[in-house]
């Protein structure tokens, strides 16, 4: 069974939209977050940018990414990987024909005006950019994606300080039982943002907490919302936004 700080405020679901893709990497935001932000940051790209290509066409925002793993390296790798593939007629289908040159999608979306990519890894760490350099304190309206293996435990104070100015955030929290507590009394300091929906991540196991080891977790801004004291709750997952993180996993059922 949930605790009660990881039981999301109640949200009717024609008030919320899948944002990225099907399966992993895809997250479940607010509308009214969306439309409402001006500047999009996301933390932790890898090979999969579909939620920041959804997001920023449906809320005409600007752009920031960072992630130190999305190097040149990286993608001539998983070429290789993906042409031995094709010659051994692994892949066949027209669609994953064309996933194997994204890179060349990579290059051109983040080559636009408003979009910037950085090859950074964000964390307080020797040789890391730390998470407050990479907010403008005089920005408003922004939305944060953070998908940092573990490192997001480095800026809960950070959230924190900005939180008002946000119109929303998606967060993976990983190594859940070991954080337990930090998380808890995170989202119990949050005066302006709500959790609005909740995810087991399907890669992960179910830990001694009796919860997924790795938990997807959407936040939105309270002034979008108008129903924080509803009592009224939704099974988890929900059926029409939520999808295993593989198409060959099960979901976790959330009580």
């Amino acid at each position: 069974m949930l605790p009660k700080f990881l039981v999301p405020f109640y949200v009717s679901n024609k008030e919320l939209i899948r944002v990225g893709s099907k399966f992993d990497g895809g997250y479940v935001v607010l509308i009214k977050s969306i439309v409402n932000t001006k500047h999009l940051i996301t933390y932790g790209i890898s090979d999969n940018f579909d939620f920041e290509k959804q997001f920023q066409k449906k809320s005409n925002c600007t752009l920031v990414s960072y992630d130190d793993s999305t190097n040149l390296k990286f993608w001539f790798l998983r070429l290789i990987k993906d042409l031995i593939k094709l010659l051994q007629l692994k892949i066949f289908k027209y669609d994953k024909i064309i996933n194997i040159f994204k890179f060349i999608d990579f290059y051109f979306f983040y080559k636009k005006k408003n979009n910037n990519f950085y090859l950074k890894k964000i964390s307080n760490r020797k040789n890391c950019l730390p998470f407050h350099k990479t907010i403008n304190p005089k920005i408003k309206n922004f939305f944060l994606k953070i998908d940092i293996e573990g490192y997001e435990y480095e800026f809960f104070n950070q959230i924190l300080k900005f939180e008002d100015k946000m119109t929303g955030f998606v967060i993976e929290f990983h190594q859940i039982e070991k954080h337990y507590y930090k998380i808890k009394k995170f989202i119990n300091k949050l005066k302006h943002q709500k959790l609005i929906h909740i995810h087991g991540c399907t890669y992960s196991k179910i830990n001694k907490k009796k919860i997924p080891e790795i938990m997807e977790l959407s936040f939105a801004n309270k002034i979008y919302l108008n129903n924080t004291k509803t009592k009224k709750y939704k099974k988890y997952p929900v059926k029409v936004l939520d999808n295993p993180n593989s198409k060959r996993h099960t979901q976790f059922i959330l009580n």
